[in-house]
């Protein structure tokens, strides 16, 4: 097992006495040390089963609905995983049941889609508490998560109007009592949180529409105090603890995909973060109206920093992105080409079997299986569920650059199977002309894949190794059709579009940088029996 570095590990270490002498000004706690936060913490987040059973119902439950600043996380291959505050409750809220039910990616408004939104509402009852975190992804400029700030909660779309809607007035009318949490803030480089960072926005204008800006913290407490609900104000306690100390004195806070300062997930916390914005939300229960502060513990003691929240079996991988051009397949102006993975064998690694071909006019033509009826059905390359094959254009982007990558594809030849695709992806590693058969990095893909199936698959992504759905596909594209597809980095994670299909987020807010902390490789991919056009590329940093 390979264990972290001396340097980060002082690094990190170095920082507890900074944030124990800021906390230490905060009157509402004692001097007395915590105990470190060990292993898994499943049993104190309150992640049990539902509850059942005639005693059992008599206490009450504590339901989060709320995005990844929230939700648990399975990082089986980060330096530093990240955790919600959700999973961190139970070192401070005790004697209730707590359910953290919140999803990564989600807005208020895509969160009211999921399954985790149907449980909270079939099994919520008199005597409960709703907790809602919502705010990180409610200000994407997309039409698919965006909340407008401005609103009140009669005007349908705004941030208001869905956090009244989905979570107040359904908690209220089955006797449970709501409590809103304002969003964390994000770690800003610039100690900077009059901004974004501090989710307040100014107004974009792009090509799905003009999206108003605003104050999201603020909609919450207005709204908070218009409808009587309890607000626990996050985004004020973070903010004047990470504008104290500094980005360099939060670091520790947050998840590290790898050993390399560079890969800090701004957004994301670690279970050591995690358990600071869970202190919080206990010591701001103690302040206010809601009976909930009768379960937390007393003299709640702030977390301090220990190895807990690193990963004891983490592995550094070596990489290094290839440098040499490929001598099998000519580049496309900026566009380089590559097939890699699992191909099967070296003997698939030719013409006869894939097809990279740029065109005249900048589009390029791409097959996996070759363009010949003979080889079209042979299985070159594929996406299976723990290896990739596959054709790719590619180009190099700074890990922490923003982007849009969009193209036309118009289907030549589709063979619907279960590990064939086309389409978009951006990924954590690049090889050159490689045959690998174990898996590789993760990515996230605008694309179809399990065509066979009943459920076809909208969009995809590899997390932690693991093959993942972006959704069920709507409508899946026939030869002859052209489909539009695009993929977005905004700072906390990827938007992926296919097609006429619901665009995906939720999920897909994982930074890439757990094998190459300062790139991603971005472009076009296509993977056993497909035959593809792509026109109109276009990549646009932001």
């Amino acid at each position: 097992m390979k264990k972290h570095t001396g340097r980060i590990k002082a690094l990190l270490l170095g920082c507890i006495c900074a944030v124990t002498s800021a906390f230490s000004t905060i009157p509402a706690v004692a001097d007395t040390i915590v105990p470190p936060i060990q292993g898994n913490t499943s049993s104190v987040s309150g992640t049990a089963p539902l509850v059942s059973g005639t005693a059992e119902l008599n206490i009450p439950t504590l339901w989060v609905a709320g995005d990844s600043t929230a939700a648990a996380f399975n990082d089986t291959n980060y330096y530093s995983p990240r955790a919600g505050w959700g999973t961190q409750l139970g070192l401070y809220i005790q004697g209730v049941n707590i359910q953290n039910m919140a999803v990564s990616g989600t807005s208020s408004k895509t969160y009211a889609d999921t399954d985790q939104y149907q449980t909270i509402l079939q099994n919520i009852k008199a005597g409960d508490y709703l907790m809602i975190g919502f705010g990180h992804n409610d200000k994407r400029p997309e039409l698919g998560r965006y909340t407008n700030p401005g609103g009140s909660p009669s005007v349908v779309g705004s941030f208001q109007y869905y956090l009244f809607e989905k979570y107040i007035q359904p908690a209220k009318e089955r006797g449970a009592i709501p409590i809103l949490v304002t969003p964390i803030v994000r770690r800003d480089l610039g100690n900077n949180y009059t901004g974004e960072s501090g989710h307040i926005t100014e107004t974009v204008t792009n090509e799905e529409g003009t999206f108003q800006g605003g104050n999201y913290a603020k909609a919450i407490k207005q709204l908070g105090v218009g409808k009587s609900v309890t607000v626990l104000d996050l985004t004020t306690r973070t903010k004047d603890v990470y504008e104290r100390l500094g980005a360099q004195g939060v670091k520790e806070r947050h998840a590290w995909t790898s050993q390399r300062e560079a890969s800090i997930d701004n957004t994301h916390t670690n279970q050591y973060g995690a358990a600071c914005n869970a202190w919080f939300i206990a010591d701001e229960l103690l302040k206010s109206n809601c009976n909930l502060k009768n379960y937390v513990v007393a003299n709640p003691q702030v977390p301090q920093f220990t190895e807990a929240a690193l990963n004891p079996s983490y592995q550094g991988q070596n990489f290094s992105a290839p440098t040499a051009a490929s001598t099998l397949w000519n580049p496309s102006g900026d566009w380089k080409p590559t097939v890699f993975g699992d191909i099967d064998g070296y003997e698939f690694l030719n013409h006869l079997y894939f097809s990279l071909q740029p065109q005249s006019d900048g589009s390029i033509r791409m097959a996996a299986g070759g363009d010949s009826p003979l080889t079209r059905d042979a299985d070159a390359g594929k996406i299976a569920a723990s290896s990739d094959g596959l054709a790719m254009y590619y180009q190099q982007v700074p890990a922490n650059r923003n982007f849009i990558l969009s193209a036309d594809v118009t289907i030549n030849y589709l063979e619907k199977e279960n590990q064939n695709s086309f389409g978009l992806m951006v990924r954590d590693d690049i090889y050159l002309d490689t045959v690998i058969n174990d898996t590789m990095g993760d990515y996230v893909a605008a694309g179809p894949l399990q065509m066979a199936s009943d459920q076809p698959w909208n969009c995809f992504a590899r997390k932690n190794g693991q093959l993942i759905s972006g959704g069920t596909a709507s409508r899946i594209y026939n030869p002859g059709e052209t489909v539009h597809l695009e993929i977005r980095k905004g700072p906390d994670g990827y938007t992926c579009i296919f097609g006429d299909n619901a665009p995906v987020s939720a999920g897909f807010d994982f930074p890439l940088t757990a094998i190459d902390s300062d790139f991603v490789y971005v472009g076009m991919f296509v993977s056993k029996s497909a035959d593809v056009t792509f026109q109109n590329i276009s990549l646009t940093l932001q």
